[in-house]
């Protein structure tokens, strides 16, 4: 018997999951996502209207649901809903409408729609927790008694990756920052990208399915000597993503929708020539 329950419940959880975090589709749209409906006319001259009423079939709708072309056999409908509307059901209706005035006559047929929770989400990598410059300290002299270091450049790797992106649409975008200490630049070259992926300075957009590799080229452009600390060469790189949208409008559902990950470079800190 407690075999059978246990069973049971197993089934009811897994049915109550499978409903709350199931890919958005036309029947069970994420919020902002956007969906296609469609109908075969009976006759190809007919007129066709199509509507959204919430909660039953009579309430319309309004902005929470907005169709793109009201009447074309084929039409999209975007469905601008928060959180808060998760659960509640909306219809769909389609009426086709043959003839004028006195001798027409029409059909209705209608699609119940229940918002539905998307599981799309990102995460961010760094591809190392710390890790060291390109190439060794330049050393040069500015006059017979003064050492200048130049660090150069050091390159870091970092890789965002979508989860639960429905396979009905390709394509998703976020925003991008790295946030380093003054003096370090990461725009003298900026950075670069998997092919899959391309930046307009803040939105990252990506053309498929795929995680996306990025590259930051940091630049240390601060001035040392023998009198700078021994470990002021050393800093922390934290790249984040945030407002992660699907290519259908799905916007990331992740606990905080903002995410980060950092990589530490440094030298040895070595520290000045000591004599006596």
């Amino acid at each position: 018997m407690k075999k059978l329950v246990f069973l049971i419940t197993a089934i009811v959880l897994t049915a109550m999951s499978a409903k709350t975090f199931a890919q958005s589709t036309g029947i069970a749209p994420a919020p902002g996502a956007t969906h296609e409906y469609t109908i075969t006319p009976g006759n190809s001259g007919n007129t066709i209207l199509w509507t959204v009423t919430k909660g039953n079939l009579f309430t319309d709708a309004g902005a929470e649901a907005v169709i793109s072309t009201d009447d074309a056999a084929t039409t999209d409908i975007r469905w601008n809903v928060t959180s808060a509307e998760i659960g509640t059901w909306y219809y769909v209706h389609v009426v086709e409408t043959e003839g004028l005035g006195a001798t027409a006559c029409s059909n209705e047929k209608v699609l119940p729609v229940q918002i539905t929770a998307s599981p799309f989400y990102l995460d961010i990598a760094a591809a190392n927790a710390t890790q060291c410059y390109d190439a060794a300290v330049v050393v040069s002299l500015v006059d017979p008694s003064t050492v200048n270091y130049d660090h150069g450049t050091a390159t870091i790797d970092f890789t965002v990756t979508p989860h639960n992106l429905s396979a009905s649409y390709t394509g998703y975008t976020f925003d991008l920052a790295l946030a380093v200490p003054a003096g370090f630049d990461y725009m003298t070259t900026p950075p670069t990208f998997s092919s899959n992926a391309s930046w307009d300075g803040t939105t990252v957009t990506v053309t498929d399915n795929s995680l996306v590799t990025i590259s930051f080229a940091v630049d240390n452009t601060n001035t040392y000597d023998n009198s700078s600390a021994a470990n002021a060469q050393n800093f922390t790189a934290t790249a984040s993503v945030s407002e992660g949208v699907t290519i259908n409008g799905v916007s990331d559902n992740g606990a905080d929708g903002t995410y980060n990950d950092a990589t530490d470079v440094a030298r040895p800190n070595t520290s000045g020539i000591g004599y006596n």
